[in-house]
């Protein structure tokens, strides 16, 4: 294989890749056993038949068209591995198919990392700020320690209250022509009043009703419904209350203390709980310190980010939208249709934020770069045997988990974890006084020979 770098507008380069004769007849033969195998060819086992029964059956263009695949793949990562390109996303490829017999050529325009033009990133104009908890703060953790704990007990003195237990029975009508709403009844719906799963304002006008009471509920059907035709509907809903509870937590003793800490007695459990609200505290007031740096050295810095970078980040950024929507028992599709948008515009409403997120890594990597940070093998094994839980029976995972391009993704990610840590520690050793007194001792900044180098 040989293969030449040019440098390319817009902070890309472009690879001319060369494979020789006996590169393309190997992943011919190749292609002929990946698609033998995949087929049912009578009279032969998988894998089995001959090139020329696989070209009859399977047609000889499908063939090539897979050794051209395996070709621009291998040749591809082979040139990244013996060159010194750092791809930032996948490359553009322009190929043609291979011809049998012939050397093959293919070229491949890679985006890379851009120049970043760093500004001051250690002269900060702020400092940080830490909020100490109070017994307030302590007691409001206690009460939700006993509701965790509570217990439901049946309410017959008294009307519906909000955070009550209840199970409903219910008919749902259109307030415009009295028509039954489809689906929108049931015999026994359990709710907790006040958790606005219904819809809004249903659950307030259940307040003092008692179990048995017949109570109409009249409410609008918000615009962004899911069912299209049912947004902003007004609805009337005939409601019955067949069994309600209230929570009723347990006293707050010795005993309760013991069974959820490690204590003994009350004094102990807010003692506990004060220690680690303590630890809380100082840990967001470093960590809103720490973005604020990250801030502070973008907002410092110049640089043109390629629009790849930005596309990639974008597909992140739909990614996470898309896992979130599920979670709520929605489709992407049932999102964007109750939006009343298309994946462009969602795409587009997420370009600045895919911006901010593709130059904090071109930054972050800039400013590692200058402050020598390296990152230790086995910091990148402990990532990769994190992470390995996550990706056992998912084969692709698990390969990239092991690859040198995945080691590399990680490598990135922790050297850019690193080189903040290291700036917020520095920062705190030259201002001992910053460290609240009532907060836990400060551990001290790793050594020289211990630290990532500088």
């Amino acid at each position: 294989m040989e293969f030449t770098t040019t440098p390319a507008e817009k902070s890309t380069v472009r690879l001319e890749v060369t494979l020789a004769v006996d590169d393309v007849a190997a992943a011919i033969a190749q292609a002929v056993r990946h698609v033998a195998g995949h087929s049912r060819i009578p009279g032969f086992r998988p894998g089995k038949a001959p090139r020329s029964i696989v070209e009859r059956f399977a047609g000889a263009n499908r063939i090539l068209d897979e050794a051209t695949e395996i070709l621009i793949e291998r040749g591809y990562r082979d040139a990244i591995m013996k060159s010194d390109i750092v791809p930032l996303t996948s490359p553009k490829i322009d190929a043609k198919p291979i011809v049998e017999g012939e050397p093959y050529t293919f070229t491949a325009v890679i985006p890379v990392p851009p120049e970043v033009k760093l500004g001051d990133y250690r002269g900060y104009t702020f400092e940080p700020t830490f909020e100490e908890p109070d017994e307030a703060k302590v007691e409001a953790v206690v009460n939700d320690l006993r509701d965790s704990y509570a217990t439901l007990a049946p309410v017959t003195d008294r009307g519906a209250e909000m955070g009550d237990y209840a199970i409903i029975a219910f008919d749902g009508y259109r307030a415009d022509n009295g028509l039954a709403i489809e689906g929108a009844s049931s015999e026994r719906m359990p709710i907790v009043l006040g958790s606005d799963r219904l819809i809004p304002g249903f659950e307030a006008q259940l307040v003092g009703a008692k179990v048995g009471d017949a109570t109409t509920v009249e409410v609008t059907f918000p615009e962004d419904y899911q069912e299209a035709s049912l947004q902003g509907v007004p609805a009337r809903f005939e409601v019955v209350i067949n069994d309600l509870r209230a929570r009723v937590p347990p006293p707050l003793d010795d005993a309760f203390a013991a069974q959820v800490a490690n204590v003994t007695d009350v004094a102990g459990l807010r003692a506990e709980i004060l220690t680690r609200l303590k630890a809380s505290a100082v840990d967001r007031g470093r960590h809103e310190f720490a973005d604020k740096i990250v801030e502070f050295a973008m907002d410092g810095a110049t640089v043109e980010i390629p629009d790849p970078l930005i596309e990639e980040e974008i597909d992140g950024l739909v990614d996470e939208l898309a896992r979130s929507i599920a979670r709520q028992g929605l489709t992407f599709e049932q999102y964007l249709s109750a939006a009343g948008k298309s994946v462009e515009e969602i795409r587009a409403e997420m370009r600045e934020r895919g911006e901010r997120r593709a130059k904090t890594l071109l930054v972050l990597s800039a400013v590692a770069g200058a402050e020598g940070v390296e990152v230790p093998e086995a910091l990148i094994d402990e990532e990769v045997e994190r992470a390995r839980p996550q990706t056992q029976g998912q084969r692709k995972l698990e390969a990239y988990l092991t690859s040198e391009r995945g080691r590399r993704a990680i490598r990135a990610s922790l050297r850019r974890s690193l080189v903040v840590e290291r700036l917020v520690d520095e920062w705190f050793d030259a201002h001992p006084q910053a460290w609240p007194t009532w907060a836990p001792a400060r551990p001290a900044t790793p050594t020289a020979a211990s630290a990532p180098a500088k």
